[in-house]
């Protein structure tokens, strides 16, 4: 369970930065 709980959030955090990322280079108008 342990385990579990540790992926699950570690993928939400990976889609975060994955989302501020590509929001940040949107804005800077890079591809």
């Amino acid at each position: 369970a342990g385990n579990l709980c540790r992926c699950t959030g570690y993928q939400k955090i990976v889609d975060a930065v994955e989302a501020a990322a590509s929001h940040l280079t949107e804005k800077r108008g890079e591809p």
